[in-house]
Order: C-alpha cells, then sequence, then structure tokens
C-alpha cells in the first residue's frame, strides 16, 4: 500500500493555524505547535503552551499510588510472560559477574551489607574498627553487617548468632533487657 499522506514541508504549510483550545492563531511552524505525523500539516490541532497545561493537569489528577501499582502489575505480567528469558539472562550475567574477582567483592558487600551499598573498603574499615570482632560477643571473623531497619544505616560488624539475636527482638532494646534480667533470674 502506498502512502499517500503529503510530507510535512514549508511549501504545504498554511501561514498561520488556529489553536483548537484557546482559539489563538499563531505562525504554523514547530516553535507553536509540536509534531504529530497525523494531523493536518504535520502538527498537533492544539499549540504548545494548551499541550503542556492539559498534560499538567492530567498528571495532577493521577494518584502516584496507582501509577506505581499499575506499573508494578506491568512487570510481574512481562517478568511472567517472559520466565524462562529473564532467568536465563540474570543466570549469565550472575556466572560473568562472579567470575570476575573485583565484581565479586562488590557482590559479596551488598549481601553482607543487606542493601546499604558498601564497598568492600569500607566494611574492612568497620572490621579494623572492631579488631575483627563480633561487636556483642567478640567472637573472631564476623561475617554479617547489622543495620538500622528503618534508617538502613550499618551499626556493626557480627557474628551470625548475634546478627539472628537482634533480628529475633525486632531491634528492640527494652525486649532485650527483658530477656536479659529473665535469664539472670532463672538459673537452672
Amino acid at each position: 500500500m502506498e502512502n499517500t499522506k503529503t510530507p510535512m514541508t514549508d511549501h504545504n504549510l498554511p501561514s498561520n493555524k488556529t489553536c483548537t483550545k484557546c482559539g489563538q492563531t499563531f505562525e504554523a511552524s514547530t516553535e507553536f505547535f509540536y509534531r504529530n505525523s497525523s494531523g493536518k500539516f504535520g502538527l498537533t490541532p492544539r499549540c504548545k503552551s494548551c499541550v503542556n497545561q492539559d498534560n499538567k493537569e492530567s498528571a495532577a489528577k493521577r494518584d502516584p499510588e496507582i501509577i506505581r501499582k499499575q506499573a508494578t502489575a506491568r512487570s510481574i505480567k512481562h517478568y511472567h510472560k517472559n520466565l524462562e528469558k529473564s532467568r536465563l539472562r540474570h543466570r549469565e550475567a550472575a556466572k560473568k559477574a562472579r567470575q570476575d574477582p573485583e565484581k565479586l567483592l562488590v557482590i559479596q558487600s551488598r549481601k553482607r551489607a543487606g542493601g546499604a551499598k558498601l564497598t568492600p573498603e569500607e566494611i574492612e574499615n568497620i572490621r579494623k574498627l572492631q579488631n575483627n570482632l563480633c561487636a556483642i560477643c567478640r567472637s573472631p571473623d564476623p561475617t554479617d553487617l547489622d543495620h538500622c531497619h528503618i534508617t538502613g544505616k550499618v551499626r556493626w560488624l557480627l557474628c551470625k548468632h548475634c546478627n539472628r539475636g537482634l533480628g529475633a527482638f525486632r531491634d528492640n532494646p527494652e525486649w532485650l533487657e527483658k530477656a536479659a534480667s529473665l535469664l539472670k533470674a532463672v538459673k537452672i
């Protein structure tokens, strides 16, 4: 099928064009109208200021939470539709990253930091400050970075047992003190 539309050139444009929204007449150019290949003369029917105003009003009406939920739903749908492809691509990227020693250190530090995005050097500095000992029980070679679940800030390097213990008490100092006093009171 042959394209019968006339391409937009200066010789087939009218000298003036009236905005369908505000009714003002402007020079028919891209200075005042956006390009629109399906529109008459290749320009939008509304002037740029009206289009911009409509876009602002439309954006103000949209609820960011609904937009976020819609985007999440689209992502999930796409993920499940292309599940095998996505998994294969992820496996290949992970395999490639593990083969590079520098990237492997970054991957391991991110896992230890629980998303705190610390560099291996920053983790090593924390380790030196604690003399390579768990901040609570003082056992050697702590592997877990403890962080505040509210602010995300890293607090200490802990051994796995102490880190799990803090997590079990949901970082609540009152509960930890009560547990300690119960342990001290009951000696079996």
